[in-house]
């Protein structure tokens, strides 16, 4: 190891000591996840470590952060205007820390806004910190998040986030009727304190529920009409931002330029200038080894050009334990992520007018749950992990995932590879192949195609939806992409928020968030419920989880096991794979963090070199 690098290896069992911009507390991080044998371990050793710190002083620069993506970012840049993940990603440097997590991600002191709960008196209070300013000067305020209820709960927002949570604030769903001028439950109590009340008062406020985790600037965007704001230069091209960087120039889509905000209260950024790019997918291996990028997170598919492998695909390790790898002037972090994939099934569509998803009358394609259980049987996850992901996939057991290490049981049973077993359901079911073509024809003698969705975007996707759509013809089912094609990111999240009726199966990922309550994606009202899925036995659980019961923590985590078995038996979709999220780091960055639960913010960024490391392997 070169000298003066630490790169420090953690378990997922690890103690977090806080290092701040802005003064933040201890927090500790746990969590049980599998591993290939269940018998040796319910911990997760990472191959790569969470943490680089490298010694060395530190100079002014530019530091460049890459993007990896094949779709320009929307650039929505707003809060809760904004609906894409590149988006979000691009404009972290400036939303920084508002808000800090505990071990499960529950709101604790620490960022750059505080709360206080009230059980008996069924509030949330909003302490904002007294030194926070906009990068223009003025300092943020109690307007600031009317601000952001006001815009959500405004009667002519289209965006995703007035949803249940939202609506049990006290008076919103008045205002949001146009029955009252403001939302009586949103209170300024001084020009740095907001006390939102609720209807209910459940533990999912604990994490947010009905909460909004950043401030908007009020006096700079108040005069725009909420129909044209998303459209706006002050929202696309010159935002306003109270974290560490502020956005001084653009290419729209593909690169934005931050200078540090000098109103910013917290530890000063020792770089003068941070570049976010986006950079095409094909691109990054020949980008980390020219030193264009500093930090760039890369999909497993390009896990080969950076690390040695042997001939069955697996990593190659040194004399220490450590992946061999094939350039000199990266260093990789690997972490778990706030996320998981999954096969969803279309069953339904959204109700503009009741503002829910419906199920479709007649049931649709899969009103038989024998067939969506067979559909998860016959998918062989761990050898497309072993395949194309080297290992560095965890197959999911559960729609709950190792983020949150309070609700995750790492001894659920999914749906394993069985493919004898999704025969039996098959046959059992009534679907067999009539005509002898070796596909499996409905219950009522119709022929079965299935149309799948899946996104483009790395080397990886085309073999995997052809693995998967062998899997399926293995068992007789007959599915095939849409239109015969991948298609980009996009295009794929438009046709299913459309509803588009050519679409039947989909291939997806969903980021968790900090908020482990599931009705933002299973609820029957929330707009990211894309299967329109609705069941009676779910309500009842989530309305347990969100139950003045489950205050409980013993409740709480009965609660949440008995919705995740629900749903696993029910199949509305299967969850597929835990993502092991790799960064390569260019050796003169001076720190980056990639724990789940971490202090560590824009402002800690430092390079020891003006001038960037380039490979001189071979």
């Amino acid at each position: 190891m070169p000298k003066g690098l630490k790169l420090t290896a953690f378990l997922l069992a690890v103690m977090l000591a806080a290092v701040s911009c802005g003064g933040k507390q201890e927090q500790k991080q746990t969590a049980q996840v599998q591993t290939e044998n269940k018998e040796d371990s319910k911990e997760l050793k990472l191959l790569f470590p969470q943490v680089l710190e490298r010694d060395g002083a530190e100079v002014d620069g530019t530091f460049v952060i890459g993007l990896a993506s094949d779709t320009p970012w929307k650039g929505v840049f707003n809060t809760f205007l904004y609906q894409d993940t590149p988006t979000y990603e691009a404009m972290r440097p400036m939303l920084g820390n508002f808000m800090a997590g505990g071990p499960n991600h529950e709101i604790i002191d620490g960022g750059y806004c505080n709360m206080t709960f009230d059980r008996e008196k069924k509030t949330a209070t909003y302490h904002i910190e007294p030194k926070l300013t906009w990068s223009d000067g003025v300092p943020v305020t109690a307007e600031d998040i009317i601000f952001c209820y006001e815009c959500v709960g405004h009667p002519e927002y289209t965006g995703v986030r007035y949803n249940a949570n939202m609506q049990n604030v006290v008076g919103m769903e008045e205002y949001h009727k146009g029955e009252a001028k403001n939302i009586s439950g949103v209170k300024k109590i001084d020009e740095k304190t907001v006390e939102v009340t609720f209807k209910d008062y459940f533990p999912g406020i604990l994490w947010g529920a009905g909460l909004t985790y950043n401030a908007e600037p009020y006096h700079y965007l108040k005069d725009i009409p909420i129909t044209e704001m998303e459209a706006h230069d002050r929202v696309r091209k010159a935002p306003l931002s109270c974290g560490p960087f502020v956005i001084s120039s653009m290419v729209e889509g593909d690169i934005l330029e931050y200078v540090p905000n000098p109103y910013w209260y917290g530890k000063k950024p020792s770089i003068s200038r941070l570049v976010v790019k986006r950079i095409q997918p094909t691109s990054v291996a020949a980008a980390l080894k020219a030193g264009d990028v500093d930090v760039i997170n890369f999909n497993l598919d390009l896990y080969d050009q950076f690390v040695e492998l042997d001939d069955e695909g697996k990593t190659k390790l040194d004399a220490n334990g450590k992946p061999i790898l094939k350039v000199d002037n990266i260093d990789i972090l690997g972490a778990v992520r706030g996320a998981y994939g999954y096969v969803g099934f279309k069953m339904g569509r959204w109700n503009n007018e009741k503002g829910e998803a419906e199920m479709f009358a007649d049931g649709g394609k899969f009103k038989d749950k024998a067939l969506r259980q067979a559909i998860g049987y016959a998918m062989d996850n761990d050898g497309i992990h072993a395949i194309y992901y080297h290992g560095l996939c965890i197959t999911a057991n559960s729609f709950i995932t190792p983020y949150h290490p309070g609700f995750y049981d790492v001894n659920r049973k999914g749906y394993s590879y069985n493919p004898e077993k999704a025969k039996k359901l098959l046959d059992d079911a009534g679907y067999k192949d009539i005509d002898g073509d070796g596909y499996r024809e409905t219950p009522d003698g119709k022929p079965l195609k299935i149309n799948l969705l899946f996104i483009s975007g790395s080397d990886v996707a085309a073999p995997v939806a052809s693995y998967y759509i062998q899997n399926w013809k293995d068992v007789g089912l007959n599915v095939a992409l849409n239109d015969g094609r991948l298609i980009e990111f996009n295009a794929f999240y438009d046709k299913l928020t459309n509803d588009d009726p050519d679409v039947d199966l989909f291939v997806a990922g969903w980021a968790v968030g900090s908020n482990p309550q599931p009705n933002s994606l299973y609820g029957r009202t929330a707009r990211f419920n894309r299967l329109r899925w609705v069941n009676e036995r779910n309500d009842e659980l989530l309305a347990k989880i969100a139950s003045e019961e489950a205050f409980d923590e013993a409740f709480r985590a009965q609660a949440y096991k008995e919705w995740d078995e629900n749903i696993l038996e029910e199949a509305p979709a299967i969850p597929t794979n835990y993502r092991i999220g790799l960064t390569a780091i260019n050796k003169r960055v001076k720190n980056w963090d990639k724990r789940f639960v971490s202090s560590w913010d824009y402002c800690d960024l430092g390079l020891i070199s003006d001038k960037p490391a380039v490979n001189t392997m071979k």
